[in-house]
C-alpha cells in the first residue's frame, strides 16, 4: 500500500507576466514594481484568480519594488525611497486582502537587486547588504509572514541577503535559480550554496525560475545535503524567458503535471510556478496533487 503523504503547499505563479497578459504596460526597469499604486484592482484580482485556483501561498508583488529600481526610472534620492515604501506596502495589503485570512500564507519577495538574470551586476557585499536590511525591515513591519529572497543566483548576493536579515524574527526562505543542473546563475557550485544556507537558520530551501529539464537532478542534491524543509516552482517555459519575461515555447500540460507529482512524490513542502505561469497553471498543480489524493 501506497505511504499516505503530506499533501505539498502551493506557491502562486507569476505577476509581471500575468500584469502584461492582462493589458497592464510594465516597462523596465520598473517592470511591475508600481503595478501595486498604478493598477492596484489589477494586482489583487490576479491575486483572487491564484488563491481561487489552489495557491496557499500568495507572493507580494515586492519584485522590482526598491529604491534602486526607482532611482533608476528617474525619481530622485528621496522620491525613490518614498515610492518604493509606499508601493511595497501597497504590495503587501492587496496580497493580504486577496488571501483567505487565517489560511493564506503572505511571502514577502525579495529579488537580486539588479536584473536576476546578470548575476554579474551584483553591486557588491556591503551596497548589497544595506540595501537588503531596509527591505527585510520593510517587508516584516508591513506584516509579511514569511521572507522570500527569491531568483537568486548569485553566491556572494545570498550572504548579503543572510546576513542583512539575520535580526528578523519572521521565517526566511531562500530561492536559488541555477545555469545548470550543478551550478548557480553565476556558476557557483550548488552544493556550497546548499552548505552554506543550512549553516545559516534558513527555514526553506527552493528553487525556481528553472527549467524543469535540469531540476531533477539538482533536487537530489539538495535532497542529499539539506533535511528541512525544501520546494520547487519551475518556469513552464522550454526555454528560459528573455528579460521582458516572454517565453517562445511552453511544456506540455503533461509534462508539467508529471514533474509536480515528482517533486511531491520526493518530498517537496512548497511547489508552484514561476516564469509563464498563469492561474491555470497552478489549477492544474491543484488537480495533480488531489488526483494523487496526497
Amino acid at each position: 500500500m501506497k505511504k499516505k503523504r503530506i499533501k505539498p503547499y502551493i506557491l502562486d505563479g507569476a505577476m509581471g507576466t500575468e500584469l502584461i497578459r492582462r493589458s497592464v504596460n510594465l516597462p523596465l526597469p520598473l517592470w511591475s514594481g508600481d503595478a501595486n499604486l498604478t493598477h492596484p484592482e489589477t494586482v489583487i484580482q490576479i491575486h483572487q484568480d491564484y488563491v481561487n485556483a489552489g495557491a496557499d501561498i500568495l507572493t507580494t508583488n515586492t519584485f522590482r519594488t526598491t529604491p534602486r529600481t526607482y532611482l533608476k526610472s528617474g525619481f530622485s534620492d528621496t522620491d525613490s525611497t518614498k515610492r518604493a515604501l509606499k508601493s511595497l506596502n501597497a504590495a503587501v495589503s492587496l496580497a493580504r486582502r486577496a488571501g483567505r485570512k487565517e489560511y493564506t500564507i503572505i511571502a514577502g519577495s525579495i529579488a537580486p537587486l539588479e536584473d536576476c538574470y546578470s548575476p554579474e551586476l551584483f553591486p557588491g557585499y556591503t551596497t548589497a547588504e544595506n540595501e537588503f536590511v531596509q527591505l527585510s525591515e520593510w517587508l516584516e513591519n508591513a506584516g509579511v509572514d514569511v521572507l522570500l529572497f527569491e531568483t537568486m543566483g548569485c553566491l556572494q548576493e545570498i550572504k548579503a541577503a543572510i546576513s542583512a536579515s539575520s535580526t528578523i524574527n519572521i521565517p526566511r526562505w531562500v530561492s536559488l535559480i541555477l545555469k545548470d543542473k550543478d551550478h548557480l546563475l553565476d556558476g557557483s557550485d550548488l552544493k556550497n550554496a546548499i552548505k552554506y544556507l543550512a549553516k545559516n537558520n534558513i527555514d526553506i530551501i527552493l528553487i525556481n525560475c528553472t527549467l524543469i529539464s535540469i531540476l531533477d537532478h539538482a533536487l537530489k542534491v539538495l535532497n542529499e545535503m539539506w533535511s528541512g524543509s525544501w520546494g520547487v516552482y519551475p518556469n513552464t517555459g522550454v526555454s528560459m524567458p528573455s528579460k521582458d519575461g516572454h517565453i517562445t515555447e511552453m511544456v506540455s500540460d503533461n509534462e508539467f503535471s508529471s514533474a509536480i507529482k515528482g517533486y511531491a512524490d520526493m518530498g517537496a513542502n512548497v511547489v508552484g510556478a514561476c516564469c509563464g505561469s498563469t492561474p491555470k497553471t497552478i489549477q492544474l498543480i491543484q488537480n495533480t496533487l488531489e488526483n494523487e489524493s496526497i
